[in-house]
């Protein structure tokens, strides 16, 4: 069974119930998740829930609604989002009777929102939704075996048709736009923290009041409930092990009549329960039974783990030591609610916890989340990036590939070395990534370097940080185009042997002054959380004209070395750097295709689909060293770490014939 292992979680609607207890379990248990947590601190969220966690440094708060989707595409780019576990939801069904619209708006909506940012951003590896087990309807009396994963959907209230609503959605994006979604289903859920609205904490809550318990209708309806943390488990369980497209009952087959459940509580106060529950009238329409079949989530290695003698007992002791948690909830307690369903920050003691978000750590201030304008008909792109380069091969192809994909893209103006100006190009385009392919190589080669050093520190070293460091100021992430030749063959790594250069390796060419400023600028870079260095080498293109291409510079040499490196196939890798944005991924990334190639195999493939009548003649290193003024770099990168974020990746001679010398064959 694989793992699957989470870096940056978003938690929506993290100060209510079941999600605040899912978050700190995650929080405490997996201090190296980060876990962003999402809610607009409905009447039934409270900070304090969150409590446990506000210290943690992995641990960040944000007030707002999951319905703006400028605010959830915001938190999902700048905090490098690649899980959501989606719990916002209203959920008491009673509220569904009166105010049906808000259930919509919020429970399929929201969901809505959520998943349009994930496909728009391309970035999410799990998005776990969390639905509820009233989407399958009442279940039949007699009925021996619970409802499947698989089972036909028959929601029955308002509530629960918002609920099958949103997991058709979910289902929808899965399938047609590949998001890896996975659903659950849920009993009942009770414990410390729940708002007392729902049966158990309403009930508690008045038995210690000395007041009479409501029960709708005869109380012969039969449920199933789980204990709080037995559910936080279940969703750590699946987070990690639950396979995509997949649903997942989150069960127990201990049913209780709700009536049961009053006596049961009764019997914890000693109070007689023939004087102390109230039959009230029963709301439109109240499923008579709930039965779920858990075997599926049971394979995966969860189980049950509080007997409910023991779960009410904690949670009955939560309550009395925190009788003020919710402050007045005096109209929760009625046989028949309606709350205002309105965002509000009202649930809390002190005002260290009134602010709008709170995160936590040793180089983290409060948050604050910017205020979006929204409009129904026109909404912000989710991506927008400022290209530095404009007039270098690589700039030029980065802008062709964002037009082909749509994406909103500008060209920077500022030089690189003028701190103000690039300043002022983040200011007027505000972008949300920002691509540096801007850099000194020289013309016609890296020769020339040698001889414009000045020029070279001042674009290559002390241009690049510049703009790392106004990015960083910014918040923005920055992916920049380096260079893969500040390394060389050596007793590690012979030429041939098939080991190659990995991202940590500490570079060893310095023959080149080129070479020596981008392994100077590449070293300081990792000062830099917000930088994406991309390791390019010997860059070759579909465009057989262009004279930057490798392949077109070797062919019109006199006399060319034979000696295999690493190489970088544009037609195929830019569009994976941009793909790379998406996913915010930071660090040094040897940007080449997988192997080798050596410069008499290109031209013999140059000679196959090209020019038949093509000749060249090699020389010696030796020989080339009396005609170049600095020597060249040729090595072989490891290209592991790229293969395995995108599986797809072709080795160098596929990557050739495909996307090079196929397209330009000649019959």
């Amino acid at each position: 069974m694989s793992s699957y292992t989470p870096k940056n979680i978003l938690i929506t609607g993290a100060a209510g119930f079941i999600a605040s207890h899912v978050a700190n379990r995650l929080i405490r248990n997996y201090p190296d998740y980060k876990i962003v947590v999402l809610d607009k601190l409905d009447y039934c969220s409270n900070l304090k829930n969150l409590l446990p966690s506000k210290s943690s440094p992995n641990f960040k708060f944000v007030k707002g609604d999951i319905g703006s989707a400028d605010l959830v595409n915001y938190l999902l780019i700048t905090e490098s989002i690649d899980t959501i576990m989606h719990f916002a939801a209203q959920t008491h069904v009673d509220n569904s009777f009166g105010n049906s619209f808000e259930f919509t708006k919020n429970n399929i909506y929201g969901t809505h929102v959520l998943l349009e940012a994930c496909k728009v951003t391309g970035q999410i590896r799990r998005f776990i939704h969390v639905s509820t087990d009233e989407v399958y309807g009442e279940t039949d009396e007699d009925a021996v075996v619970g409802n499947h994963e698989a089972s036909q959907l028959l929601p029955t209230n308002p509530y629960s048709a918002t609920k099958a609503g949103a997991e058709m959605l979910v289902m929808a994006y899965g399938r047609s736009y590949g998001l890896p979604v996975i659903t659950t289903r849920g009993n009942n859920v009770y414990g410390p923290n729940q708002f007392p609205e729902k049966l158990i904490p309403k009930l508690i809550l008045l038995a210690m009041r000395g007041k009479t318990l409501p029960i709708h209708g005869d109380g012969s309806n039969v449920r199933s409930y789980l204990y709080c943390e037995d559910v936080a488990e279940a969703f750590e369980v699946i987070l990690h092990k639950g396979e995509v497209g997949h649903v997942y009952n989150i069960g127990t087959k201990k049913e209780r009549r709700v009536i049961d459940v009053a006596k049961d509580i009764c019997k914890l106060f000693s109070m007689d329960p023939e004087t102390s529950i109230k039959f009230v009238e029963n709301r439109p329409f109240n499923d008579q039974r709930y039965f779920l079949d858990d075997q599926k989530l049971k394979n995966l290695g969860w189980s049950e783990q509080t007997v409910w003698e023991e779960g009410l007992k904690k949670t009955i002791e939560w309550y009395t030591q925190n009788p003020e948690w919710w402050g007045d909830v005096s109209g929760a307690l009625l046989p028949h609610p309606r709350m205002l369903m309105m965002p509000g920050g009202r649930h809390f003691d002190s005002e260290e916890g009134k602010g709008t978000s709170f995160a936590s750590g040793p180089n983290q201030t409060r948050m604050v989340v910017p205020t979006f304008k929204t409009s129904s008909s026109t909404q912000k792109p989710a991506l927008k990036f400022l290209i530095y380069g404009r007039t270098g091969w690589i700039g030029g192809l980065l802008g062709q590939l964002c037009e082909k994909q749509g994406i909103p893209f500008e060209y920077g103006r500022g030089r690189l070395e003028d701190r103000s100006s690039l300043m002022a190009d983040i200011q007027n385009i505000k972008p949300t990534h920002v691509f540096n392919a801007a850099g000194v190589t020289g013309r016609p080669n890296v020769d020339w370097c040698e001889s414009h050093k000045t020029e070279t520190i001042r674009t290559n070293v002390a241009g690049t940080l510049t703009l790392a460091d106004v990015c960083r100021e910014h918040g923005l992430l920055m992916m920049n185009f380096a260079t893969g030749c500040i390394f060389e063959y050596d007793a590690g790594h012979p030429e041939g042997s098939g080991i190659g250069y990995k991202e940590e390796d500490k570079p060893n060419f310095t023959g080149s002054f080129y070479s020596k400023t981008k392994a100077m600028v590449e070293e300081l870079l990792k000062e830099y959380d917000n930088v994406c260095t991309l390791r390019v080498r010997m860059p070759i293109s579909s465009d057989l004209n262009n004279p930057r291409n490798f392949i077109t510079k070797i062919a019109r040499y006199n006399k060319v070395v034979n000696i295999p490196n690493s190489m970088t196939i544009l037609d195929e890798l830019l569009p994976i750097s941009i793909e790379m944005a998406k996913r915010n991924l930071k660090g040094i990334w040897n940007f080449t295709n997988p192997g080798v190639v050596s410069h008499n195999e290109i031209l013999e493939m140059y000679k196959t689909y090209i020019d038949p009548k093509f000749q060249w003649v090699n020389f010696t290193l030796e020989e080339q060293a009396k005609v170049i003024v600095a020597p060249r770099s040729n090595n072989e990168m490891d290209a592991s770490k790229l293969k395995n974020e995108f599986p797809d990746l072709l080795p160098i001679k596929e990557s050739l014939i495909k996307y090079v010398f196929e397209p330009n064959e000649r019959t």
